[in-house]
This record gives C-alpha cells, sequence and structure tokens, in this order.
C-alpha cells in the first residue's frame, strides 16, 4: 500500500471542519473527494510549506477559511510507522485554474509564519527588550516572543503598538542554551530568532497544543534527538548517492575590529574573535557599525559578522530511502546523524524534509542536511 497521507482541516478557531484522503487519478473529476496531489517541506527554525491539490468543485473548499489550520498525518504500515501528524500550516494561499475541469490549488506556511508578522518594536538599547547583556539564549527568545507577540506585547510595557492576539504562549523557560549578549531593535522577530539560534545552542518551535493555540518551545542542542551513534549514511551503506563536499576559506575571517559611534581618537572600538580564529588562523575584517552605541551591541554587530564569514564546509548528498534507515521512523527533522564519504565523517542536522504525494501512492523524501 506505501505511505498513505491525510489532511486534517480545521477552521481558524481551530475546530475540526473536514478530512482528505488522497484520490486515485483513474476516477473522474468531480468524483475524487481526496487530494490530487501533496507536497511539504519542513526545515528547522524555518515555516516550511505545504500545498495541495483538490478538484476545482471538491465540497472541503469551502472549509478553506483564511488562516484555516491544516494538519498532514502520515503512517506507512509496512515499514512499521504508524499515524502521525508530521506538518501543521496555515492556509493562506489559493489558485484556480481549469482545463478541461477546474482545479484548487491550496498552499499554507508553517506556524513558525505567525512570528514573521511581528517586529521587535521596542527603542534601542532598553535593557531585555532590545538590549540583552550575559542572558541564555532560551530567556532571550522567549523574552522576545513575551514582549512582541504574546500576553505582555503592549503598549503599557513600552512596544510602540498593541497587536491582535496570535494565540500563542510559551513553555517554561528553563534557562538552558548559550549565554550570549543580543541587540534585535526594530529586527522582524522570526529573524531575530533565527539569526539568535545559530549560535544560541538550541532551536525552536511553535506547537499546536490545541483548536488555536501555540506553545512556544525552546529545544537545548537541537529539535531531534542524537542519533549519530546509530543512524549514518554512507555509500556502502546503500542509502546515500552523489556525494559533494567542498571546504571554502578564501572569504574566512576570524577577527572582527568594530568602529561604533565617536569621531577620531573617541571612536568606540570593539575586538571580537571568532570560533576558529588561533595563532596561524589570524584574519581580519573591520566591521563599520555607527548604530553599535553600547558594547553588547558591538559585540553582538562583530559576532554576526563573523559568523558570515566563518569558513564554508558543504558536505551534500542524496538520501535513499531504503529498509534501514527510513524517514518517520528511524530519523526525524532536526536529529543528528552521521554522514561518511572517503575520508570525510562527519556529524549532520536533518534541517529540512521534503515530501511529495502523487496518485497512485508514489512518495518521494528529500533530506537537506546542515552543519552542527
Amino acid at each position: 500500500m506505501g505511505t498513505q497521507y491525510r489532511l486534517d482541516i480545521h477552521s481558524a478557531a481551530g475546530t475540526p471542519r473536514s478530512q482528505l484522503i488522497g484520490s486515485a487519478d483513474s476516477a473522474p473529476p468531480g468524483a475524487r473527494a481526496g487530494f490530487l496531489e501533496l507536497a511539504y517541506s519542513r526545515k528547522v527554525n524555518e515555516p516550511g510549506q505545504l500545498t495541495f491539490l483538490l478538484d476545482g468543485d471538491n465540497a472541503a473548499i469551502a472549509a478553506l477559511e483564511d488562516r484555516a489550520i491544516i494538519k498532514v498525518w502520515r503512517r506507512n504500515a509496512e515499514l512499521g510507522i504508524p499515524w502521525y501528524r508530521d506538518f501543521t500550516g496555515l492556509y493562506l494561499d489559493q489558485e484556480r485554474t481549469y482545463t478541461d475541469h477546474g482545479l484548487f490549488k491550496a498552499s499554507c506556511p508553517g506556524a513558525l509564519w505567525l512570528l514573521g508578522t511581528r517586529y521587535i518594536l521596542y527603542f534601542a538599547g532598553v535593557a531585555n527588550r532590545t538590549m540583552f547583556t550575559g542572558v541564555a539564549a532560551e530567556t532571550i527568545m522567549k523574552m522576545l516572543i513575551d514582549y512582541n507577540a504574546s500576553a505582555n506585547a503592549t503598549v503599557a510595557n513600552g512596544r510602540m503598538r498593541t497587536p491582535n492576539t496570535l494565540g500563542i504562549t510559551i513553555a517554561g523557560d528553563l534557562g538552558l542554551g548559550t549565554v550570549r549578549s543580543w541587540a534585535c531593535t526594530w529586527d522582524n522577530l522570526l529573524t531575530s530568532l533565527q539569526d539568535l539560534a545559530r549560535v544560541g545552542g538550541g532551536d525552536f518551535d511553535l506547537v499546536n497544543i490545541g483548536g488555536a493555540a501555540w506553545e512556544f518551545r525552546f529545544y537545548p542542542g537541537q529539535l531531534g534527538t542524537d542519533r549519530s551513534a546509530g543512524v549514518t549514511f554512507a555509500l556502502e551503506y546503500g542509502n546515500m548517492r552523489t556525494p559533494v563536499y567542498k571546504r571554502t576559506r578564501n572569504r574566512e575571517a576570524t577577527v572582527a575590529v568594530v568602529g561604533a559611534d565617536g569621531v577620531g581618537a573617541a571612536r568606540n572600538i570593539t575586538v571580537r574573535t571568532g570560533t576558529d580564529y588561533s595563532v596561524t588562523n589570524d584574519i581580519e575584517i573591520f566591521v563599520n557599525d555607527t548604530n553599535a552605541t553600547t558594547a553588547t551591541a558591538r559585540q553582538a554587530s562583530g559576532d554576526k559578522a563573523l559568523r558570515e564569514r566563518q569558513a564554508e564546509h558543504e558536505f551534500s548528498f542524496d538520501v535513499i530511502q531504503e529498509g534501514a534507515r527510513i524517514y518517520g521512523r528511524d530519523y526525524f527533522l532536526g536529529d543528528l546523524v552521521r554522514a561518511r564519504y572517503d575520508v570525510i565523517e562527519v556529524t549532520r542536522k536533518i534541517a529540512g524534509i521534503a515530501i511529495g504525494w502523487k496518485p497512485g501512492g508514489e512518495e518521494t523524501v528529500s533530506v537537506e542536511m546542515s552543519q552542527v
């Protein structure tokens, strides 16, 4: 039977409205009650995207109101994968076409799209709002959510405006992740969280906890599980093909000299070193940032510039879905795994999953890896 998919359609308020399963393309138009095609991508710390195709007269279209909550369920009984929810998105876009019959395509970003609708709207230099000094990454993230996208995002608390509710609550703060100094005045909320996650020692997500309620969660280390001791991708295991390894250092910088406010000898200067700095790898870059008016802001500016100029280690390959290692059973989004090719053996994070399904049960699974 292969992998099966189901779409559960809920209203924007979270009320169940309709349910769709895949339809065989041999049925005539108008008699196909399910979806005709399905594709979705999931990415760590990014919204991802779902699209599905329906006949233009499918009754489920009436249930697709703005920001309807769409849940993708997946299973493969033959491979020991029970029903599990693999994606949750918000219906936003539609496309209607007609050739010899009508078709309707729906597009739905993942829940993290909600965070991209908010900005960090406090003045520069406000402690624990736009300026954080020596604070754990989890705490920074959750304060940014609380004061820009949750209960405390109010004019009374100093924000430029009080936005409408997004239904977001926040899981308890354990103060986990890397201790950082962070400056984020006027940044987009999602973009700032993504930047922080790159150096914060953890990932984040919005999880639907029922109805139209979402909980913001921080995952120390990584979103998934460290499976690097048991899951390895290699040519000799038959689960890897077309590996490509590249190491690029011609744009690398390991020392950032940040010039901020002030003139001449009175100009404020901060020097930061990157993770790859050594006495034999001393490569400077000058960062002109006159808006960095505090030491914390200068440090953050320098660290950002160094992240953008780190040596690049690219290791890409296609993952073959075979019996010994299967997505949804043996590894999941955000997991750490091993990858081996020639003399290269490294730990990689499963940073993205792309799924495609067409009539007859044909499924494609693509895996995106990233550095740890």
